[in-house]
């Protein structure tokens, strides 16, 4: 059995952002973002990260403009947020992100969201690797990119497992969706925060106003369009797989996309 992680908010709180590399600004809970209970959902939450780790690139000439002529971009390959509360429809929140490590082909970035009476509401980690976008795979980290990186990276709001989720072989299919053309984003491939509604609404056990403690979500390969896919869940674990053929016998062969924990 995994252990769940117990953030320390008040540490994640008071930890100091680095003046190097932290970019901050805010966020407003539109009317769209929010469920029966008026409160975000987690992947709006997700979503005003991913645009901040954008802004928070291009301060260091690493954002997609800045790296989409050289061939490659950056693509995220993990995300773990933990929530401590979830913010209300227009509040106004204050987000501050930095890189927080490069190691093994991996860079690191850490979140943290503060409501409008400045007490924290949620953080995340995530692990992004460079793409080759002519190859559609990983690549090499070229030298100009390397003497961007910010030295020293900014601290580690969460320890994150170095080993993502890893659900159960006896997953059950609940669901299954053909990726459309507006489920893409600008690497041509389904938005990232797209996924994780997909496993939300699969593990939401049926609730309007399902609102998880956290998520560990691993993004393994591309789902591109037209893409046919099946949602599998047990418990607290959960998989996209794409449905690519059938063997000798009939049965499926899947490749799993996304792999996932959600944290109640």
């Amino acid at each position: 059995m995994e252990t769940v992680m117990i953030p320390d908010w008040s540490q994640i709180a008071q930890a100091p952002m680095p003046e190097n590399c932290g970019w901050q600004g805010h966020y407003r809970v539109r009317y769209s973002e929010i469920g029966a209970n008026g409160r975000a959902t987690l992947p709006a939450l997700a979503d005003y990260m991913q645009d901040s780790a954008g802004w928070g690139a291009k301060d260091l000439q690493l954002a997609y403009d800045d790296t989409v002529a050289q061939g490659v971009a950056w693509v995220l390959a993990r995300m773990v947020i933990m929530v401590h509360h979830y913010p209300s429809n227009g509040e106004t929140l204050h987000l501050e992100t930095w890189p927080s490590g490069f190691a093994h082909r991996m860079a690191s970035r850490d979140w943290r969201l503060f409501d409008e009476k400045g007490d924290i509401c949620a953080v995340a980690q995530s692990f992004w690797a460079l793409f080759d976008l002519k190859q559609r795979r990983a690549a090499r980290w070229p030298d100009w990119l390397v003497e961007r990186l910010p030295e020293p990276p900014g601290p580690k709001l969460i320890d994150a497992s170095s080993r993502p989720a890893s659900p159960p072989e006896d997953l059950i299919s609940r669901n299954s969706i053909i990726a459309q053309a507006s489920d893409l984003d600008i690497y041509g491939h389904v938005n990232n925060v797209r996924l994780m509604q997909w496993i939300l609404g699969t593990t939401n056990n049926g609730l309007a106003d399902f609102q998880p403690k956290g998520i560990d979500i691993q993004f393994r390969t591309e789902c591109r369009q037209h893409d046919r896919v099946m949602i599998r869940q047990t418990n607290d674990y959960a998989a996209i797989s794409r449905i690519e053929n059938t063997d000798a016998a009939g049965q499926s062969v899947t490749t799993d996309l996304v792999r996932a924990r959600v944290m109640r």
